[in-house]
């Protein structure tokens, strides 16, 4: 056989020794956070959302360590000589180190990211004007999924501020608007039974962490009186909760017979004849 053939297939094995290698790293991290995830039992879905975050940044640094090793291993057994490809790569490397500014703003970015837990796999964040749960976190960028499908890729250099709607716990805040003739103690009454009654729904038991907080009046509006509320609930659940809490207001409101207001305007009508003014409310949906 040829050198040339000989060193072609050496270079082919190197290749498929690295795929093989980054596939085994992947199954080995896999596997570990699987064990921790199924086979401890008092681990908690923050410590476990931690360890899938760790899996991410791992699998994603291998991959980059493996492919890296495998290409210089391969550029040798084709016969180049791999030291002054390095010492122009670092002359390279200075010339273009401008250029590998923001690559570099990225990395140090992502390392603090994960370091400091600003969010995990699986979280809902709001990061550079995008939202939506997190799908992947590595040193370079992080993907977010929307709730409309939509694949955010967001350079970690750019996210200056990450706003976490499911760390630790996560809040339903709502503003409720009534007519201003309505009894407001019995309004902020029927919010707290309305959000017991939720807490001993089995449905939502496990959703909710505690009553519902009426902070109370919060606005005069144009045509109601805002009341305004939170409950909190695990992590990921405060918009189930709170549409459902939203129907069953509704609902337990309309029994009651306090009003949920829309806008309306006041008209002033002018007779003919005698030049009184008489006012009367007309109600438009939709108006201010």
């Amino acid at each position: 056989m040829p050198d040339w053939a000989w060193a072609m297939v050496t270079v082919v094995a190197i290749l498929v020794v690295g795929a093989i290698l980054v596939r085994l790293s992947h199954w080995g991290i896999n596997r570990v956070i699987r064990h921790l995830e199924h086979e401890q039992p008092a681990m908690t879905e923050d410590a476990k959302a931690r360890a899938r975050t760790l899996g991410s940044v791992a699998k994603g640094s291998a991959t980059f360590l493996i492919a890296l090793v495998t290409v210089l291993v391969a550029l040798e057994a084709a016969g180049l000589a791999i030291g002054p490809i390095l010492a122009a790569a670092g002359i390279a490397g200075v010339a273009l180190g401008f250029g590998a500014q923001t690559l570099v703003k990225d990395w140090i970015a992502g390392f603090f990211i994960v370091f400091e837990r600003q969010f995990d796999l699986g979280d809902y964040v709001e990061v550079a004007g995008f939202g939506g749960t997190v799908e992947e976190i590595n040193l370079r960028s992080t993907v977010l999924r929307s709730l409309d499908g939509a694949r955010h890729v967001v350079s970690n250099n750019q996210i200056q501020i990450s706003s976490n709607h499911t760390k630790l716990y996560s809040r339903y805040l709502f503003v409720l608007g009534v007519s201003y003739d309505a009894d407001l103690e019995r309004a902020k009454d029927l919010i707290a039974e309305v959000g017991e009654g939720m807490r001993r729904d089995p449905r939502f038991t496990g959703s909710i962490e505690g009553p519902v907080t009426v902070l109370g009046v919060d606005n005069y509006g144009d045509s109601s009186v805002d009341i305004k509320a939170y409950v909190q609930t695990t992590p990921g659940e405060q918009w189930r909760v709170g549409r459902e809490l939203r129907q069953r207001l509704k609902v337990a409101l309309d029994a009651a017979g306090i009003e949920i207001p829309f806008p309306h305007r006041e008209l002033i009508i002018r007779s003919s004849g005698d030049g009184i003014d008489e006012p009367g409310t007309v109600r438009m949906p939709g108006s201010e």
